[in-house]
């Protein structure tokens, strides 16, 4: 109980969220999970909200409580836990429509084993005990003070998975297998150890992106085919923070005084395709090698998107004037610009008509279009 807030408020407010993701299609016996599982005891007592709102318990409970059944993300880490720093979101409760998204994409069956990987608060491990029994779930958190946080709350609502402090990419469990695996972590690199985690007909659910550091991503619906092959469609466009070992260590920004090798200037302005989050997505999905960002020079006024390869020392500047200025021996805006003829070529195929192909046979990863055969670039692992 908190101020003048009951319990019985909590209540309503969890009937009210699980209501409205109800009428947002989530199926009726996942949206009775975020009635009966309290948001609010997975929450720490400062979260923030998407518009980096600073909500605290202590000054207002009954803002606090209010907005823990909004369907949003709510930042409950910042920095990695660093007293100080830039203020970068580490680790948040993802917004309930996502969850429910991603449950739903699982299709877990009651009795079923599900591994979770990024326990967060906990909250996604509670519903996964409403659903299967904490028995079946096992939930791996890298960062020790989270798990710890989590473990703590989960047991104190009743929920008794078996929670795991390491690294998800690698960590072991006390069962050899799996039914499902959900990741609340983006990778771009999906672990081979999760493969071997899962029983013959297995499914992975996970945000994915083409190249590391990347803004954007899908979800990832893999199921597997043989014991060492894992592929399925993308379901649509999805965001959320990386696994911290797949963190993009630096990002390659080309720096406000490289001299461009080459500059042209077009009537139109480069930048638009990238100032659009699913157009962006696509061009991501159709290239391999790069990724992408926004920045301000020194007195503009407006913002320029660049482009760096992940593979070598090209990049581009695509400024608000028609300028594009590139270097290296990728010329990245071109690249992009006929990725973009060819995907009008083919028919303008949306994010969802792509998949992923991860085969540990072959020790790649491919993207396709429509079918697996038809794959558009893959890279290859270790």
């Amino acid at each position: 109980m908190m101020g003048n807030v009951s319990s019985m408020d909590h209540a309503a407010l969890a009937m009210s969220l699980a209501g409205r993701l109800q009428d947002g299609g989530t199926p009726d016996h996942l949206a009775r999970l975020f009635s009966v599982v309290p948001r609010h005891r997975f929450l720490p007592d400062v979260y923030w909200t998407e518009d980096r709102t600073r909500v605290d318990r202590t000054q207002d409970p009954g803002t606090w409580s209010r907005t823990a059944y909004t369907d949003q993300a709510l930042t409950t880490q910042r920095d990695d836990g660093a007293k100080t720093g830039p203020g970068i979101a580490s680790s948040s409760s993802s917004a309930p429509s996502v969850m429910a998204r991603m449950l739903t994409a699982a299709r877990i069956e009651p009795g079923m084993r599900v591994l979770e990987v990024g326990t967060g608060t906990g909250y996604n491990s509670a519903l996964l005990s409403e659903l299967v029994e904490s028995r079946n779930v096992a939930t791996v958190e890298i960062d020790p003070h989270l798990a710890e946080c989590a473990r703590g709350d989960l047991y104190a609502a009743g929920y008794t998975p078996d929670v795991i402090v390491g690294d998800g990419e690698y960590a072991t469990t006390r069962y050899l297998a799996h039914h499902r695996i959900i990741a609340t972590c983006t990778v771009s690199v999906v672990p081979w150890q999760w493969l071997g985690h899962l029983y013959g007909h297995g499914r992975i659910v996970t945000p994915w992106a083409p190249t590391p550091g990347a803004p954007g991503g899908v979800l990832a619906v893999l199921d597997m085919v043989t014991p060492t092959l894992a592929e399925g469609r993308f379901e649509g466009p999805l965001s959320f923070m990386w696994a911290r070992g797949q963190r993009w260590p630096t990002q390659p920004v080309p720096p406000l005084d490289a001299r461009a090798e080459h500059i042209e200037t077009t009537g139109l302005d480069p930048r638009k395709p990238w100032l659009d989050g699913e157009t962006a997505l696509l061009l991501s999905l159709l290239c391999p090698g790069w990724t992408y960002g926004m920045r301000m020079e020194t007195e503009a006024e407006d913002l320029y998107v660049w482009l760096a390869s992940t593979s070598c020392e090209s990049w581009a500047r695509l400024h608000a004037d028609g300028r594009i200025e590139q270097s290296g021996r990728r010329l990245l805006a071109n690249e992009a610009r006929t990725a973009w003829q060819w995907w009008e070529s083919q028919g303008s195929p949306e994010v969802a008509d792509f998949g992923l192909s991860v085969d540990r046979g072959q020790g790649r990863q491919s993207v396709w279009l429509y079918e697996p055969e038809n794959i558009m670039w893959s890279t290859r692992r270790a």
